[in-house]
């Protein structure tokens, strides 16, 4: 007499059997996040059921669940420094391969970048208004061939530093240095004096 297999016997059949090639890691989604950790993740591969172990360098990650075909193991994100690091699953069939993850520090602030000084010239006398353009100006201070210009604000994505330019010692074209916590920046073209 034969027998007619469920779906879900087939299911539970085809976990049970072993990859045949150990686990292989495609991707980590998300493949960043915060140095504190604590994130949930998810492991997309071949052979996955059964994980034992997920390291994220050498430091073990929290298995929150696993599919029956061993397709995606979702893992919560152990605390680590910024940087880069190997991603791996180990299963009864051995251990994958590894897929990059990066930790990312929020406290950590970019550095600036200028493309524009609108008005890009003026009277040697100085008081001209100013406007910088770019990313990550917040705070910045803004010098004119070395002289401090006067920085009235900006707004706050970062992308503009309002100001007065200083008075120059001559005619002539200078750079314009914008300076934050994070770093320096030149503004492409300079200003010059007229």
């Amino acid at each position: 007499m034969s027998t007619i297999a469920t779906s879900s016997d087939q299911s539970r059949s085809v976990a049970q059997l072993p990859f045949p090639f150990g686990p292989l890691l495609l991707a980590v989604l998300p493949n960043s996040g915060p140095v504190a950790g604590g994130n949930t993740v998810q492991l997309l591969g071949v052979g996955l059921s059964g994980a034992t172990s997920v390291l994220f360098g050498t430091t073990p990650a929290t298995i929150v669940s696993q599919d029956v075909l061993g397709l995606t193991v979702t893992v919560v994100v152990p605390a680590n420094a910024a940087g880069t690091v190997p991603v791996t699953v180990t299963t009864g069939g051995g251990t994958s391969n590894s897929v990059s993850y990066t930790y990312v520090d929020p406290s950590t602030p970019a550095p600036p970048t200028a493309t524009s000084i609108i008005p890009a010239s003026g009277p040697v006398a100085g008081g001209t208004p100013f406007v910088i353009t770019g990313t990550n100006l917040n705070g910045g201070t803004v010098t004119v061939n070395g002289v401090p210009a006067t920085v009235l604000g900006g707004d706050p994505t970062g992308t503009l530093l309002f100001g007065t330019i200083p008075a120059g010692a001559t005619a002539g074209n200078v750079p314009v240095v914008v300076t934050t916590a994070a770093g320096t920046t030149t503004v492409p073209g300079g200003y010059t004096y007229i």
